[in-house]
């Protein structure tokens, strides 16, 4: 995939973000419910799409900033450092959902743990599918 097709497809990804983000906001304000935790979202979503929309915004300013970009993405370290840190949120992530199902099951908390061990259950069987796709394809 071209460069620039790539910078048109994280443009429309910052709009979505706006978009989804604005929803959630509006839903939070028409049904007037306690659940911060949709509002909250939506405002996080909203301000991350306006992020994205600047960055964009300063990478497609001249094709020199767009040749220095692409030059940073393409590198094979820093495609290595971002996998890496993929590989690291990942691991973090499934780790802390499982102690914490553990540690909620523990407790007694039996359906506030249930849904962390979905989560962890849901992830591993997701990275199998892609490690087998991966897999066969490269």
């Amino acid at each position: 995939m071209d460069f620039k097709k790539r910078i048109r497809q994280r443009w429309y990804l910052g709009i979505s973000y706006c978009v989804i983000g604005l929803v959630l906001i509006l839903v939070f304000w028409l049904r007037e419910t306690e659940n911060y935790f949709i509002n909250s979202f939506g405002f996080s979503l909203v301000a991350m799409g306006i992020m994205r929309l600047i960055q964009n915004r300063k990478i497609t300013k001249s094709e020199e900033s767009m040749h220095k970009r692409k030059i940073l993405e393409s590198d094979e370290r820093n495609k290595m450092i971002a996998e890496r840190a993929k590989s690291w949120v990942f691991s973090f992530s499934i780790m802390a959902a499982s102690i914490l199902t553990l540690i909620l099951f523990l407790l007694g908390y039996h359906e506030q743990a249930q849904p962390f061990g979905w989560f962890v259950c849901v992830m591993v069987i997701l990275y199998w599918i892609f490690w087998l796709i991966a897999q066969k394809k490269y």
